[in-house]
Formats: structure tokens, sequence, C-alpha cells
């Protein structure tokens, strides 16, 4: 595993949509990450699995000209599915007080 930032989590996921030429979800093979939250984003602790996100090139937020944006992602020990991440995330619409990442890293 090479952690990498969020940031260039994000642009391998744009690059990879536009060096496929992808215009609408499900159209290729997507990216796939992992987004790690630091401990302190929670009031009690939590093991990384429940920490971490896995989440993909073919979300929206991530896809040129798609008429919205919403990144989902599910966490690693399999408890929350489906989360839609940048309401959480401090980098995204989360604010201030929103999750702030630790590291990501490409499956």
């Amino acid at each position: 595993m090479v952690k990498i930032t969020y940031r260039e989590m994000v642009d391998a996921f744009r690059k990879h949509n536009e060096d496929n030429n992808i215009q609408s979800k499900g159209k290729s093979n997507p990216l796939t990450g992992v987004v790690v939250i630091t401990e302190d984003s929670f009031t009690k602790p939590y093991p990384i699995e429940a920490r971490s996100y896995k989440t993909s090139s073919d979300n929206k937020a991530f896809i040129s000209g798609m008429g919205g944006y919403s990144i989902y992602g599910s966490s690693l020990d399999g408890l929350d599915n489906g989360v839609r991440l940048e309401g959480y995330l401090a980098m995204e619409n989360g604010g201030k007080d929103g999750w702030k990442v630790d590291y990501c890293y490409l499956l």
C-alpha cells in the first residue's frame, strides 16, 4: 500500500475518467481507493477498518459534466455501507467540523 493524499486520489480518479473518456457512470472499470479518516474526527475510538471507506472513480464528483456531486463509500468493516462521504469529509462539504482525511490509497 502506498499512502497518498486525498487530493492525489481525487486527481487520479479524475485523470482515469478523462483518459477513458468517461462521461457517465458505469461505462468502464473504475479505479478504487480507500479514504482513511483520522481518529480524532470522532468522539469515541473506532478501529481503522471502521474509519476506512472504500470508494471509486465512478462517483459523480469525479466525472466531468455530471449533473450532481456525490461520493459514496462503504467502511471496510462492512458496518457502514453506501455513505454519502462528501457530506462528512471536511475537504468536501463537511465543513470545519467534518471528518479529516488521514491518508488514502488505491487498490
